[in-house]
């Protein structure tokens, strides 16, 4: 098995079946999986991307999660039920919403874990 990147950027894969994640690292698509684990995570979102979005309604990636992904088991485990605890999740919408936000509305740039998965077929981030 290759080593992941630590820092890698995630977005969720619209064209792949079913909830997907992509993982970038240096420009490169380098992996997908169905939950990615990040830490000192980044919402990124591309100003000129979410315009064509709402012009055209196409589908076209301009939004992304930037971090450090977390790959050791045991580290993970702390973490998963440090961001269950926090019962705190987040969403992009670029019809509706300018940047990513949590769950009250308000608006997000930063988290220190965040937590990408697939809940009953729909993709779910949750945050601390």
């Amino acid at each position: 098995m290759k080593k992941l990147e630590p820092k890698v950027r995630v977005y969720r894969n619209l064209h792949l079946h079913g909830v997907v994640y992509s993982m970038q690292a240096r420009g490169r698509v380098i992996g997908h999986a169905e939950n990615i684990l990040l830490k000192n995570a980044k919402f990124v979102v591309q100003k000129g991307g979410q315009a064509k979005v709402r012009e055209t309604k196409s589908k076209i990636v301009h939004a992304f999660v930037d971090g450090e992904i977390i790959t050791d088991p045991k580290e993970m485990g702390l973490m998963i039920k440090k961001i269950n605890n926090a019962n705190n999740t987040a969403y992009y919408n670029p019809y509706t919403t300018n940047t990513f936000v949590d769950k009250d509305g308000r608006e997000l740039f930063e988290a220190s874990l965040v937590l990408l998965t697939s809940v009953g077929g729909k993709s779910k981030l949750q945050i601390v």
